[in-house]
């Protein structure tokens, strides 16, 4: 086919079949944009590649155990067929390990998860809610509350006491939250929708215990679930 590339030369062949990535550059090795090396070195200094290139493996699959509703042992024992085990660091938190050409298992059929015992949230967004140390009885808001991850883990730390405010800017990213906090058993939230201009939390200016925000960021966690994000 005339639209065919030149067939590969003998030197390119050979550079493809005996050349390493040992002596690649960083951004090379690491399979991420040249325009970020600067960015990753502040970062990681010279174990940049490494980090980029772990990012490029299989996530597992993190569920977090909603202490309201379940615990961590029983949720274990019923999800043992997945091989679910302990998370490293989150006391509430389970973890599927799943090979580079596994399917995902299909949790949102688990019966734990139809009623309200399990939720997938990753590690590190458990540990976010976890350093809160949210309690029960305060008045908590979660004003970046988005689809309700950590919404939902805020409840569980307050033991169903106290008052959680949910809202978001974007109030299409709320639409989640509702059906969410029903299954997960969650009776004292109230779930703020933003109108017009309007401030949906001027009643209750200066009056809380404890404000979360998870602002709108980089992107730059979610890499490792869509790899091709970088590039885009």
């Amino acid at each position: 086919s005339r639209f065919a590339p030149a067939p590969l030369t003998e030197a390119e062949e050979g550079a493809l079949s005996h050349r390493s990535l040992a002596d690649a550059p960083a951004a090379i090795a690491g399979d991420y944009p040249e325009w970020l090396d600067p960015h990753l070195a502040k970062v990681f200094g010279d174990t940049r590649a490494a980090e980029a290139a772990a990012m490029a493996s299989r996530a597992p699959l993190d569920l977090r155990v909603n202490a309201l509703k379940s615990n961590r042992d029983k949720a274990m024992q019923s999800l043992a067929h997945l091989h679910a085990k302990p998370t490293p660091w989150s006391a509430t938190g389970l973890r599927i390990e799943l090979s580079a050409d596994a399917r995902n298992p299909g949790i949102q059929a688990e019966e734990d998860f139809i009623k309200g015992g399990i939720e997938v949230q990753d590690e590190g967004s458990q540990l976010a809610a976890q350093f809160t140390a949210a309690k029960p009885g305060e008045q908590v808001i979660d004003l970046c509350a988005g689809a309700g991850g950590k919404t939902l883990a805020l409840a569980a730390l307050m033991q169903g006491k106290g008052r959680l405010i949910a809202t978001d800017r974007d109030k299409r990213q709320l639409a989640p939250i509702h059906e969410r906090l029903s299954r997960a058993g969650v009776h004292n939230a109230d779930v703020r929708t933003p109108k017009g201009e309007a401030d949906p939390l001027a009643d209750i200016r200066g009056t809380a215990d404890l404000v979360v925000i998870d602002a709108p960021c980089t992107g730059t966690g979610t890499w490792r679930r869509n790899p091709d994000a970088k590039w885009r």
